[in-house]
């Protein structure tokens, strides 16, 4: 019991990459929270600012625009190389798309894609509102872009790109908590968290495998997706976060 942390209230996507970490959380001991909130991505990082959540796992791109925060090292959700769910999804080969539909709940993967256009593939679409029906392309995030990606000829993998323009991975999301909070107060957080990402198979049994057979998804969690910041990541997400000031 951690009574001391009973204030804490936690706001957290559920995707499929999500999972280890939510069920780390689900089975972390009593008192670790009073509220675990499942929304997301864009409402973690707005739960935060509003201070309606003590911590949250936030899109990268969200940092930009919250204050008052300290990243919770070395927990994240990152990729060095292709991620499989974050996906620019087109019928027109890369060069042809004009017009393209962001995510309305990723502003970190819309950001990425501007400056993948600007700075890799010297693409310069624009940008129509969600769903529009004009576009051309569309970004896909988290679950729903394993079953969307059959739909199109053409699938641009975000993170596979960045890799290809900087040879750094990228960071998708980082756990952040109130700069106040001490070191001492996050230590069962760290733990749970933890105890979720070694044992990625529990939590496919758990929550399912979003449509991917278990092998498939069990794969995904432990080829594609890396849980921990290490010395490249953290570059690639300073990079990120320095490109993405000049593409706002």
């Amino acid at each position: 019991m951690h009574p001391i942390l009973c204030i804490m209230k936690i706001s957290l996507v559920s995707y499929l990459n999500s999972f280890p970490y939510h069920f780390g959380l689900l089975n972390a001991d009593d008192g670790l929270y009073s509220q675990l909130s499942i929304v997301p991505p864009a409402q973690c990082a707005k739960n935060f600012a509003e201070g309606s959540s003590d911590v949250a796992l936030v899109p990268v791109g969200a940092l930009i625009s919250i204050e008052n925060f300290q990243i919770i090292k070395p927990y994240c959700i990152s990729a060095d190389g292709p991620v499989r769910s974050v996906l620019l999804l087109s019928n027109r080969p890369l060069l042809d798309i004009k017009h393209i539909s962001p995510d309305s709940h990723s502003r970190s993967s819309n950001l990425l894609l501007k400056i993948l256009c600007h700075n890799h593939w010297n693409i310069h679409p624009a940008f129509v509102k969600h769903d529009d029906a004009s576009a051309d392309a569309r970004i896909a995030i988290g679950d729903k872009a394993f079953e969307l990606q059959k739909d199109y000829k053409y699938s641009f993998d975000l993170s596979e790109a960045w890799k290809e323009m900087t040879g750094l991975p990228f960071v998708f999301a980082v756990w952040i908590a109130r700069a106040d909070m001490k070191d001492e107060m996050l230590k069962p957080l760290k733990t749970a968290l933890e105890a979720g990402i070694e044992d990625p198979a529990s939590a496919v049994r758990h929550f399912g495998s979003v449509g991917l057979s278990f092998d498939d998804a069990v794969s995904y969690l432990t080829d594609n997706i890396n849980y921990r910041m290490n010395a490249a990541s953290e570059e690639g997400l300073k990079l990120f976060l320095s490109m993405a000031a000049k593409v706002l």
